[in-house]
């Protein structure tokens, strides 16, 4: 039975009978003139409703999400152009490109996203990265137990809460469908939380299958549709132990702040600078211009970008005591906290043993260095 701190919880995040009722019927009339559109191409494609949306396991405000199936025969070029001109069935349509593209726009007060890929009956014979999601829902439909709907729902709103929810670029965390096979793993939100405490880098959850290759990343959950998959690739180290370590509070005293923190306040610069002061540490914030491109393709950018930095810092002998990256308007800002504000004018520089060859050039060279 769940805590009743938690119903309070879900009673907050789940959807009205209202928000529910409005749902349904933007996706019944998405589905409709989908399906009027594609007759009247003389396409053979199917519309699916995917996503928490199909699975009932989304929260208040969520997004819709509808695939369309073309069979395996399509031409690549013909999937995207007609996948892309199906989308245009949404309000302010907007091309979105990642392995292949889709459409995002709003539908009733919705966000809804319209994307193509193929239809299949297996993860074998996918084509493209999205191929598998249909499979994704009816695995999940097939394996979730009475209730469970809503320990998923609280796992991706404390997820999301601790700021590990989502495997896109700018998260690196835990994707809807990991939440989902979490809960079908250990059977419960606090299942879920209480069995973490035993994740260690190199962990492998298996439900149905063992992996059918070796992984590399820190966490492993095998795709029990595509054992060649690891659901958690996304999830890096950080937010890995960010989610153990949350999981630990959490057990111990349960809060809300879990699911809905406070909004962080920008510290004015003096009091800034005050608290590096005190901290005896320095501060270093670099600002560049924002490349305008989609999220996906713009993070891993700013993460290479924020590594390059930080060895900079490391080469010319400053210790980075830690370091953050975001997105500020049309800004990406660095911030580095360094053991020291400016290194000293007089620092040790290492040369060449004394009986290689070359070892005057290299006095020579630096000795009229401070």
């Amino acid at each position: 039975m769940m805590p009743p701190f938690e119903e309070q919880i879900l009673r907050k995040i789940l959807p009205s009978a209202e928000e529910d009722r409005r749902i349904q019927g933007v996706v019944r009339d998405v589905m409709k003139t989908l399906e009027g559109k594609i007759a009247a191409k003389g396409l053979r494609a199917k519309p699916l409703l995917v996503g928490s949306v199909a699975k009932g396991v989304h929260l208040t405000g969520t997004e819709i999400d509808i695939f369309v199936a073309f069979p395996a025969d399509t031409p690549r070029e013909v999937l995207e152009r007609e996948g892309l001109a199906l989308g245009d069935v949404l309000e302010r349509p907007v091309r979105m490109y990642a392995e292949h593209p889709y459409t995002r726009g709003w539908y009733g007060g919705f966000e809804v996203e319209v994307v193509p890929c193929y239809r299949i009956t297996d993860a074998t014979q996918r084509m493209s990265a999205v191929d598998r999601t249909p499979l994704h829902v009816d695995y999940v439909l097939g394996h979730v137990k009475q209730g469970q709907q809503n320990d998923v729902r609280l796992l991706k709103a404390w997820a999301e809460g601790i700021g590990v929810y989502g495997a896109e670029a700018k998260v690196l965390g835990f994707s809807g469908y990991l939440c989902e096979l979490l809960v079908l793993k250990y059977g419960s939100f606090r299942g879920v939380l209480e069995n973490s405490l035993s994740w260690r880098p190199t962990t492998v959850l298996e439900l149905d299958r063992p992996p059918a290759r070796t992984f590399t990343e820190p966490l492993v959950v095998v795709d029990p549709v595509d054992p060649n998959r690891n659901v958690a690739s996304a999830v890096g180290v950080e937010q890995m132990a960010t989610f153990v370590h949350a999981a630990r509070a959490y057990l111990q005293a349960p809060s809300e702040r879990f699911f809905f923190p406070r909004p962080l306040k920008p510290l004015p610069l003096p009091k800034l600078r005050a608290l590096a002061r005190k901290r005896g540490a320095g501060l270093l914030a670099i600002s560049i211009p924002a490349p305008t491109v989609t999220e996906d393709v713009l993070y891993p950018q700013l993460r290479k970008a924020h590594r390059s930095f930080a060895d900079l810092l490391h080469r010319n002998a400053f210790q980075v005591f830690d370091s953050r990256f975001d997105v500020v308007g049309k800004e990406a800002v660095f911030l580095f906290e360094l053991n020291v504000e400016s290194l000293p004018r007089a620092s040790r520089h290492e040369g060449p043993p004394v009986w290689v060859k070359n070892a005057k050039d290299f006095l020579d060279k630096w000795r009229r260095s401070p």
